[in-house]
C-alpha cells in the first residue's frame, strides 16, 4: 500500500495524459521549433563550411550546440511553479510528488531527447538536400556525408567516450531540470547564471591551488595538474572528466525531486 501511495502506473498514465492535453499546443510549438532549429542550424553550418563540411566529425559541434539549445525546453519544466495560484492547483492534483516529477522528466528530458534526435536526423538530410552544387566554385554537395548516429559514434571508438558523451548530455539536462524546481521565474536564466558563477569560482579555486602547490610552474591564471597514466589508454585527467560526466546527473535528479517535494510543503 505504501508503494501505491508513492507510485501508481494508472495514476501516472492519467497525469501524463492530462499534462499532454493541457499543454498540447505548447508541446506542438516546441516540436515545431526544434525541427526548424535543427534544419536551420545544420544548413547554416553546411553553407558556411561549404567544401570543408565533408566528414562525420563536422556534425559533432552542430549536434552539441543543438542539444544545448534544447535546454530551453528542459529548463522550463514545471511551468505551474511560476504562478502561486497554478502552483497550488498543481500540488492539489491527485498524484504523488514522484509521479509529478516523473511526468515532467519523461516529457522534458526523455521525449525531448528522442524527438530531438529524430528531428536532427531529418534536419540533417533536408539540409544536405537543400545544398546546391556550384561548378564555378568547384562545390559539390555530394561530398557531405549522410548523417547517421551509428557512423557518428564510430568516431568515438571507446565505449567510455560514448557513454561519457551520452551521460554528459543527461547531466546538462538534469542541471536545467533541477533549476526549474529551484527558481520560480526565469528559471533557466538563473540556472545558467548560477552555473557560470560556479564554474568561475572553481576555476579561481584551481588557479589558487596551482599557485599554492606549483608556484614555479604556473603564472597568472594558469592551472597545472600533474598527469600520470593509469592504463595504456587512460590518464588521470581523463578519469576526472569521466567521473564528472558519469555522476553529475545522479546528484541533480534526486535534488530536483527533493526540491519539488519541499515546495509542496
Amino acid at each position: 500500500m505504501k508503494l501505491n501511495r508513492f507510485f501508481s502506473l494508472n495514476r501516472f498514465a492519467r497525469l501524463l495524459k492530462y499534462d499532454l492535453l493541457i499543454n498540447q499546443r505548447l508541446y506542438l510549438l516546441g516540436v515545431l521549433g526544434m525541427g526548424i532549429i535543427a534544419y536551420g542550424f545544420i544548413w547554416f553550418f553546411m553553407y558556411m563550411g561549404r567544401s570543408g563540411f565533408n566528414s562525420y566529425e563536422d556534425y559533432f559541434p552542430v549536434l552539441i550546440m543543438y542539444f544545448m539549445g534544447l535546454l530551453v525546453l528542459v529548463g522550463t519544466a514545471f511551468p505551474a511553479l511560476n504562478n502561486s495560484v497554478l502552483r497550488g492547483n498543481y500540488f492539489l492534483l491527485p498524484a504523488s510528488i514522484f509521479e509529478k516529477f516523473l511526468v515532467q522528466f519523461v516529457i522534458r528530458v526523455v521525449l525531448v531527447t528522442f524527438i530531438g534526435m529524430g528531428l536532427f536526423w531529418v534536419g540533417a538530410h533536408l539540409a544536405k538536400a537543400s545544398m546546391v552544387s556550384n561548378p564555378l566554385r568547384n562545390y559539390d554537395p555530394s561530398i557531405i556525408p549522410d548523417f547517421s548516429y551509428a557512423n557518428l559514434f564510430e568516431e568515438l571508438p571507446s565505449f567510455r567516450d560514448r557513454l561519457a558523451l551520452i551521460l554528459s548530455g543527461l547531466s546538462c539536462f538534469s542541471i536545467a531540470f533541477a533549476g526549474a524546481t529551484f527558481f520560480n521565474r526565469f528559471a533557466l536564466v538563473k540556472t545558467l547564471i548560477v552555473v557560470a558563477i560556479t564554474i568561475g569560482l572553481l576555476i579561481v579555486f584551481f588557479v589558487l591551488l596551482s599557485h599554492l602547490f606549483y608556484p614555479d610552474v604556473v603564472s597568472g591564471f594558469d592551472i597545472f595538474v600533474r598527469e600520470y597514466r593509469l592504463a595504456d589508454d587512460l590518464i588521470n585527467i581523463q578519469l576526472y572528466f569521466y567521473m564528472l560526466a558519469y555522476s553529475t546527473w545522479l546528484f541533480f535528479l534526486p535534488l530536483a525531486y527533493m526540491k519539488l517535494k519541499e515546495k509542496e510543503i
